[in-house]
């Protein structure tokens, strides 16, 4: 089991085989967040919303004057400065929990409030979906059903300037409880956008607590320790800066599907369930949680029969939750048929889209011009029904793979597999498989979550769009900062032999 590593250490706050302090690891990632803040801050950055009305502070027009663009072009290059710094840290504090099993988690938590206060004061910070939350809640305000009507329905006002025009017409694709919860944050805001956005961060904040509150206690459920998933899942620069700096509802989420797992792990099957049920009022996939539940909840030594009826036995007790709370709500189903929204954006960047993008390209060169949607659609099925299929088979042999585990690369699969891959969506995954992870799993988790966190790129014109002399001085800054560190701390960590990581065989 994971938590069964034996390094020698120094305590807490010493340092081990050439490891910096777990404070200094601290207070380094808290410099990078705060870098993020600033950079993200500067006019121009296209990281944030610049609308005068989007945030408290450093919003405005687009940057036009050579001095300007200098300045855009400085917040971009902060902002790359700071997420290296996170991640360099984070990775630092993993190896610090890695040699010292049991570490406690009140320093671990004390560096999470030290990281999360910058995110926390920053602009919505790589998405601007807070803003369509906002949007549909203020139509919940009005009486109007964000199952019927797209936030367009508002007809004009700061909520609806500040959507992104892709969403505009969308439909709402989350639960009643997410829109009447969203209804009320825009009522106790004062229908003010900024004091909306104020509290859907303070939701996400809520989240991220509630994954520091029950990622240990999960972790401790299966034998593993609690301080390592703690690192790796609630310290994670993606789950930080996606979740809460975006202010996104995957953030409480994922928040009630671990607590639901965990209530689940100590035999409160029926107040998981309820959690799992709540979860997918926020989105659907939380009702993976609940088959696993449902498989949990028959025994370790039931045979496949008793599973499958307890699996259907937890998925229709779910269901009905779901039902009521629509019935309650008075705001009906519309949401199931918002589900696909997402599909609207169609990139080669997402697996089963190139796979549908490919075909009909292939069927356009035969002379079968026209139907890329058709192709892209299709594509799009198959693999939502190939992801069902790996759930199915992990589900089965979850006592094989491990519970948590399994329901982790379950959530994954739908993930890559589903119609768009945005980067905070993988958290969803990723926080469970920090729990477990090891080997090749936490090598893994590490790489992509530093690749998602540099997901969203500017237009490449912005990277260069400067005084050349400092365009070259900042990047040549950058890549041999970020090298340097690769090199000698991140390497390592990384290596095969590394007796940290790998630790016994389960």
């Amino acid at each position: 089991m994971g938590g069964g590593r034996s390094h020698s250490g120094t305590g807490v706050h010493g340092s081990v085989s050439g490891q910096l302090p777990l404070w200094t690891s601290g207070a380094t990632g808290a410099v990078g967040a705060l870098l993020v803040l600033v950079g993200g801050a500067q006019q121009g950055s296209p990281f944030t919303v610049m609308a005068t009305s989007a945030w408290f502070f450093g919003n405005g027009a687009s940057a036009s004057s050579g001095v300007a663009a200098n300045a855009r072009f400085l917040g971009i290059v902060l902002v790359y400065l700071g997420i290296a710094l996170m991640l360099g840290s984070w990775c630092e504090v993993v190896r610090n929990v890695l040699a010292r099993p049991a570490t406690p988690i009140r320093p671990l938590f004390v560096i999470l409030i030290a990281w999360e206060v910058p995110i926390v004061l920053m602009a919505p910070t790589f998405s601007r979906d807070v803003y369509a939350y906002a949007a549909q809640g203020q139509l919940v305000t009005r009486g109007i059903n964000p199952y019927l009507h797209g936030p367009n329905a508002l007809g004009g006002g700061p909520f609806l300037r500040l959507v992104d025009p892709l969403w505009r017409q969308s439909i709402a694709p989350y639960g009643p409880a997410w829109e009447r919860l969203s209804g009320w944050v825009v009522t106790l805001s004062g229908h003010d956008v900024v004091g909306s956005v104020m509290g859907f961060r303070v939701i996400a904040l809520i989240g991220v607590t509630l994954l520091a509150w029950v990622v240990p206690t999960l972790a401790r459920s299966i034998g593993r320790d609690g301080s390592v998933a703690f690192a790796l899942a609630v310290l994670n620069p993606l789950v930080l800066l996606d979740l809460l700096g975006a202010a996104h509802n995957d953030a409480l989420m994922v928040g009630l599907l671990v607590a639901a797992c965990a209530l689940a792990r100590k035999n409160h099957i029926l107040a998981g369930l309820t959690l799992c049920a709540l979860a997918a009022e926020v989105k659907i996939p939380a009702l993976i949680g609940a088959a696993f539940i449902g498989w949990w909840w028959a025994g370790t030594e039931a045979s496949w029969r008793p599973r499958v009826l307890k699996v259907a036995a937890a998925l229709v007790f779910t269901a009905g939750l779901i039902a009521a709370i629509s019935a309650i709500s008075a705001l009906g189903w519309g949401w199931v048929g918002g589900l696909s929204n997402p599909g609207s954006v169609v990139s080669w960047l997402d697996p089963a889209t190139a796979v549908g993008l490919a075909m009909a390209h292939v069927a356009s060169a035969l002379g079968y011009a026209g139907h890329s949607g058709a192709f892209v659609h299709s594509a799009r099925l198959v693999a939502l029904g190939i992801a069902a299929v790996i759930s199915a088979y992990l589900l089965v042999r979850s006592q094989r793979f491990g519970d948590i585990e399994a329901i982790g690369w379950s959530l994954l699969a739908f993930v890559v597999l589903g119609p768009v891959v945005w980067p905070w969506y993988e958290t969803w995954g990723f926080v469970f498989l920090a729990v477990v992870a090891e080997r090749w799993t936490l090598r893994l988790l590490l790489v992509l979550s530093a690749v998602a966190c540099f997901a969203d790129v500017p237009s490449p014109a912005l990277l260069v769009d400067a005084d050349p002399i400092l365009v070259a001085v900042c990047w040549v800054c950058l890549v041999g900062i970020i090298g340097f560190f690769v090199v000698t701390r991140v390497a390592p960590l990384m290596s095969r032999g590394s007796t940290q990581m790998d630790g016994p065989a389960d």
